[in-house]
């Protein structure tokens, strides 16, 4: 009979554990933890010509050179950080949005949970591989819908419109349509009059570039 009464109490017990849990890894998203800060104040001592990188709020565009520079950072203060812990929660506490964010609060709860800290060279090919190829391939995929010759060589735009391509991860018939759309119109106007389309994009964008010498248009 004393059975039931004692279960109930541990279960009662633990229910209040996880939502204190819960609710630090909440309070620690929005306020770096007191580890963080006392790194910080040893790294302002320090080193104070590089500059705090701030938090990633979510951008996949800004995710690239945020990262660089929360890098540096790290080197440069690594000195001022005691152990994992202090690194990890340094670097995931400034991981913001609804992607990043979530991703840092699980993190960071499986850490609390366990008591075990990623090293940061690993914490930095977890965070690379969760994060970085997708930001880079919507990066190159955003900048190459408007990307437009211009004024520009058409040399130069092919290499940098190809470059984008790759980065972007484009399938071949979507890269040519954008291709052929952004160029200059009069040597898309060309290529079709003449009937010189190419559907492979290798060979369209050698296409391209040489249009402009046969009916010197640029």
């Amino acid at each position: 009979m004393l059975l039931q009464p004692d279960m109930n109490s541990l279960l009662h017990a633990m229910r209040a554990q996880i939502a204190t849990l819960t609710s630090q890894l909440a309070e620690l998203q929005n306020n770096p933890p007191a580890a963080t800060l006392s790194v910080e104040k040893k790294f302002n001592k320090k080193v104070k010509v590089i500059a705090d990188p701030g938090a990633f709020e979510g951008d996949r565009a800004q995710f690239t050179g945020w990262w660089i520079k929360l890098q540096i950072w790290v080197k440069a203060n690594w000195d001022a950080f005691a152990n994992d812990f202090e690194v990890a929660t340094a670097v995931l506490s400034r991981l913001k949005g609804p992607v990043a964010g979530q991703y840092a609060q699980v993190r960071l709860q499986e850490c609390y949970t366990t008591g075990v800290w990623p090293t940061w060279d690993n914490l930095k090919k977890e965070i690379e591989k969760y994060y970085k190829p997708q930001a880079e391939r919507d990066w190159a995929r955003q900048q190459i819908r408007s990307f437009k010759q211009g004024n520009m060589r058409t040399d130069n735009y092919v290499t940098r419109f190809l470059a984008l391509s790759i980065q972007g991860g484009l399938g071949n018939e979507h890269a040519v349509e954008l291709l052929e759309r952004n160029v200059n119109p009069h040597i898309a106007e060309q290529i079709y009059l003449q009937d010189t389309r190419n559907e492979n994009l290798a060979l369209a964008a050698e296409e391209i570039k040489e249009t402009p010498q046969r009916f010197l248009l640029l």
